[in-house]
């Protein structure tokens, strides 16, 4: 039983380190999609927006901790993985957190959390949010804005449905705040996956709202009003 309690939680690790990496794919394939099915929309150079008072951290887990997830779920690992990269046209932070819920979580109970902002320095950051979102809406991605959250601002969310070998139907779930300020750009996504005859994650509306408010306290703890 224990050999097979283990064998469940790291099933539910590596399906949601696969779907972050899917997720990655699906943010730089639509980027691609944009630049050739958008042509003019993105641009190189173009002048620099003021950065006004983010600044960069070494640990954006630790500077800005996720409250509300952390009150859904419990940490699986206590040190996240983290990094920062100081550049003198852009600096970058990251945070990637693996949570589960209960202490008996199934495969299913398992959930990601990625954050990152980077602060452009040299060119205009608008273009390339203005893709980012384009790539959101050629997935078929639910858009909704977010008023008075930066200069703008807007909430994705993706449910992709599938079919295993064994006929299993099982989906990926991501729900992602997208923040331009000025120069800085701040995305804080959660990510899951599920199956139609199994326990559902976190419900959808709890999870904007999850979003929402750990969005606003880790742009605070990056210099954000």
């Amino acid at each position: 039983m224990e050999a097979d309690r283990r064998g469940r939680r790291g099933g539910g690790l590596r399906r949601n380190a696969v779907w972050a990496f899917t997720g990655a794919l699906i943010v730089s394939g639509g980027w691609a999609a944009a630049v050739f099915t958008l042509p003019g929309m993105v641009q190189s150079g173009g002048s620099a927006r003021p950065i006004r008072g983010y600044h960069v951290v070494d640990d954006l887990c630790s500077a800005a901790k996720p409250g509300k997830f952390q009150s859904l779920y419990t940490m699986v690992d206590t040190n996240p993985y983290h990094y920062s990269a100081r550049h003198t046209d852009m600096d970058v932070m990251s945070c990637t957190a693996d949570m589960k819920r209960g202490a008996t979580s199934s495969d299913w109970d398992y959930a990601l959390i990625e954050m990152r902002a980077n602060l452009h320095k040299s060119v205009d950051s608008a273009p390339e949010f203005t893709a980012t979102k384009a790539a959101f809406q050629q997935r078929k991605a639910e858009i909704s804005a977010v008023p008075g959250l930066g200069d703008e601002a807007y909430l994705a969310y993706i449910d992709e449905r599938r079919t295993t070998s064994k006929s299993r139907t099982w989906h990926s779930a991501r729900y992602e705040l997208q923040v331009r300020d000025g120069g800085m750009t701040f995305s804080l996504a959660w990510s899951a996956t599920y199956d139609d005859d199994g326990p559902k994650p976190v419900d959808k509306e709890t999870v904007r709202q999850s979003l929402l408010s750990d969005g606003r306290d880790a742009l605070k703890a990056i210099g954000g009003p």
